[in-house]
């Protein structure tokens, strides 16, 4: 295939994901967008508004609602980081063979295109991991430059090392755990340096300063996030949600040691079976594990695939769609480079003739084609028009009775919204429909803008947190309307309305100030009583 020819096929690959900018945003997404408002209004994470991802992705949010403000710029955002990914998998993949470098790229658009995952890819697009993935394959391609350079001076391999460490600080504050990479980058650079200079006694000095730089450039986005919150005062909210909440979450989903490194040992392969990507990117390091006896610098992508892993693994054992998506690049990668190995060992035409055969037909029980070519032509349907925007949106949930996020049931009450209050009004959703809160850019009557941490009690009868905490936010800001979501959080302890009319305090507060209005969905409304 001819460069021109591999250059039309990413940009059709990319151009088959446009009708995906029709779709509505995610609750993950809805989160992170208000947070996002709520930044722009002069706000600030945790305080004012209070998630337990890091800062990074709310203020990812803010820039991208403040370029386009509406909900496309989700999967628009996604597009990009996708195409900006494959660039960078040409660019490290040339250097890594010295051949054209458009497999991995090919592999990574066709394959790792969210349509293949539930309801058309909503709940993957622009999550943290997206952009964790972003990052840490440009600090790859850093990585290579500083420690296989040509001509490079010492200055020039001094900022490409800061460059690769800087990327990997980032992606860490998107999710702490992301610090894992870090590992994982030193493992390649280290790699790809013994193959370069193994016979010259100074290597192992340059990977040491290879580590060094990459070192001091992590630290650099993640002082100033600290000293920034540090500065406002909310480095124990910080640490609260980002930190002590996050330790609890995935804590949950493993009953101990031993059940972690089950999850750890079984979920490759699980994956294997329902993702393409990680079949093919599996299979792919079994090829470049077989070819390290002749040049160990295969090991820097299967470094960086088992860095990807462990970070999956902490994330928690809930295996929720976006937690591997990191892993995407870098199952790319593993395929392309073996995909070159097979190509310069297997001579006969009819042998490589075979392994594509195999290759398709392993590929055709795992990668649901026709579901995603039914989603992406259902999105191109409403973008021309042909449908109406209800038949759409109940394409995206509400199907099942435990459907915590419904974009119609969000839609309309955002519409509900809109018309009994004003701008400067608060709101208070007691629920996972945030969404609402983005749509009208009405702000919540709380911090507590969705209900998980006060359901399962995270630090209940801590000043500022739990019931009581509510209520106090409640009493201060009087919102004009309080919503509270029915039949949400179908696996945790109550949902939100059950929630916060069990709470006496709560339920008196609302009872007394304000009045009851017709149930819309499975929301329940009050509006507040004339004064």
């Amino acid at each position: 295939m001819s460069r021109r020819a591999a250059w039309a096929l990413l940009l059709i690959l990319l151009a088959v994901r446009l009708p995906s900018l029709v779709q509505p945003a995610g609750s993950d997404q809805d989160l992170y967008a208000y947070v996002g408002q709520e930044i722009a209004r002069g706000g600030l994470p945790y305080r004012d508004a209070w998630d337990q991802k890091p800062p990074a992705i709310h203020y990812t949010y803010a820039a991208l609602y403040a370029i386009w403000p509406h909900e496309s710029v989700v999967a628009a955002a996604d597009l990009a980081v996708s195409a900006a990914i494959a660039i960078l998998l040409v660019m490290l993949e040339r250097r890594l063979t010295g051949g054209p470098g458009f497999t991995s790229a090919l592999v990574f658009l066709l394959l790792g295109n969210p349509v293949y995952s539930r309801m058309g890819g909503i709940w993957l697009r622009s999550q943290c991991e997206t952009f964790i993935a972003l990052a840490v394959t440009g600090s790859m391609l850093c990585a290579h430059h500083a420690a296989v350079p040509s001509d490079a001076g010492r200055r020039r391999v001094w900022l490409l090392r800061g460059a690769a460490g800087l990327l990997i600080g980032i992606a860490t504050a998107f999710k702490y755990n992301a610090a894992v990479y870090g590992v994982a980058l030193t493992a390649a650079t280290t790699a790809w340096r013994y193959d370069q200079r193994r016979s010259q006694p100074g290597w192992r000095a340059d990977a040491l300063r290879d580590a060094a730089g990459m070192a001091a450039g992590a630290a650099v986005p993640l002082a100033i996030m600290i000293g920034d919150f540090a500065a406002a005062g909310l480095l124990d909210d910080l640490w609260q949600a980002t930190v002590l909440y996050n330790l609890k979450y995935s804590g949950e989903t493993y009953a101990g040691a031993a059940d972690i490194v089950r999850y750890a040992a079984t979920f490759p392969i699980q994956r294997a079976r329902v993702d393409g990507l990680w079949l093919l990117g599996g299979a792919g390091c079994l090829v470049l594990l077989g070819s390290i006896r002749r040049a160990v610098s295969p090991a820097a992508v299967i470094a960086w695939l088992a860095g990807a892993c462990v970070v999956i693994v902490i994330n928690g054992g809930r295996g929720l769609p976006q937690y591997f998506v990191q892993a995407n690049p870098a199952l790319a990668m593993a395929a392309g480079l073996a995909a070159w190995v097979i190509y310069r060992r297997l001579r006969s035409a009819w042998m490589l003739a075979a392994v594509v055969a195999m290759t398709l037909l392993a590929l055709s029980r795992v990668v649901p084609v026709r579901k995603a070519a039914e989603a992406t032509l259902a999105d191109a349907r409403y973008a021309a028009g042909a449908v109406t925007p209800d038949q759409h949106l109940a394409r995206f949930g509400g199907q099942r009775p435990g459907d915590k996020h419904v974009p119609a049931a969000v839609r309309r009450l955002a519409q509900y919204i809109s018309r009994h209050s004003t701008p400067a009004d608060t709101v208070y959703i007691c629920g996972y429909a945030n969404g609402a809160l983005v749509q009208t850019g009405r702000r919540s009557a709380s911090r507590f803008f969705w209900s998980r941490p006060l359901i399962v009690g995270f630090n209940e009868g801590r000043p500022g947190y739990g019931a009581a905490g509510l209520l106090a936010d409640l009493r201060s800001a009087r919102p004009a309307i309080v919503v509270l979501q029915a039949n949400d959080w179908p696996l945790e302890p109550s949902d939100s309305a059950s929630y916060f009319l069990s709470r006496p305090e709560l339920a008196t507060w609302l009872e007394t100030g304000y009045v009851r209005q017709p149930d819309l969905d499975n929301f329940r409304i009050w509006l507040r009583r004339a004064s």
